[in-house]
C-alpha cells in the first residue's frame, strides 16, 4: 500500500466522520479486499468473513468521529476488522459445543498405516494435555491468537493462559523426547 493510498484512507475516514456517504464507497474500494483477507484469516469461513467486513464498515461509520487524522487509518481499519472477526468467532464458539480432540484428528483412526509417525506422536502427545491446554495450544498455533485473545475468548486471566501454554508445550516436548508426563491436571 502506497503512502498516497494511506493518506487517501485517512481523508475518507475524516469525511465519513463528517457524514459524507460517498467517502464510504471510496474507502471500500481501497480496503475491502484487505479487510476480507483479515476476516478470512480469523474466521476461516467466507460467508462469515463477508459478514465481518460489513459489520466492520458499520463500526467504522459509527466510530469515525473517534479517529485521529494524524494516525494510521489503514492500521485502524485493520484492527477494527480483526476485532469484529474475533468477536464473530467467539460468538460462534459460544453457540456450539465442540470436542477439541476433533481438531487434532487429521486423518482417520481406521487408516493408521497411512499416518506418519510424527503425526501419531503429536496426536499422542496432545492426549496428555488437559482440555484447557488443548484449547490454548489450538488457539495459539492454529488460529494465531495472542495470549490476550485467548484469555478473553476463554474467560481466563492472561497469566492462566500463559501458564497453560507453557505447561502444554513442556508436556508435548517431554513426550516427543520420550519422557514421561504427569497425569492430566485441570486448570
Amino acid at each position: 500500500m502506497t503512502d498516497e493510498m494511506r493518506k487517501q484512507i485517512n481523508i475518507f475516514i475524516v469525511q465519513i466522520s463528517q457524514g459524507n456517504t460517498f467517502a464510504l464507497e471510496g474507502l471500500s474500494r481501497l480496503v475491502s479486499a484487505r479487510m476480507l483477507s483479515i476476516a478470512l484469516s480469523v474466521v476461516k469461513n467466507r460467508a462469515t468473513a463477508e459478514d465481518v467486513v460489513q459489520d466492520s464498515f458499520l463500526r467504522i461509520v459509527n466510530s469515525a468521529y473517534l479517529f485521529k487524522p494524524q494516525t494510521n487509518g489503514y492500521a485502524w481499519i485493520c484492527k477494527i476488522t480483526q476485532n469484529v472477526a474475533l468477536n464473530a468467532l467467539r460468538k460462534e464458539n459460544r453457540r456450539r459445543s465442540e470436542n477439541i480432540d476433533d481438531y487434532f484428528n487429521l486423518s482417520s483412526d481406521d487408516d493408521v498405516a497411512e499416518q506418519s509417525t510424527t503425526h501419531l506422536a503429536l496426536k499422542q502427545a496432545m492426549g496428555t494435555l488437559t482440555d484447557f491446554e488443548k484449547r490454548v495450544i489450538y488457539q495459539k498455533y492454529f488460529m494465531d491468537f495472542t495470549v490476550r485473545d485467548s484469555a478473553t475468548s476463554l474467560g481466563k486471566s492472561k497469566s492462566a493462559v500463559q501458564r497453560a501454554i507453557a505447561s502444554a508445550e513442556e508436556k508435548i516436548k517431554n513426550y516427543l523426547k520420550g519422557g514421561t508426563n504427569p497425569p492430566n491436571s485441570g486448570l
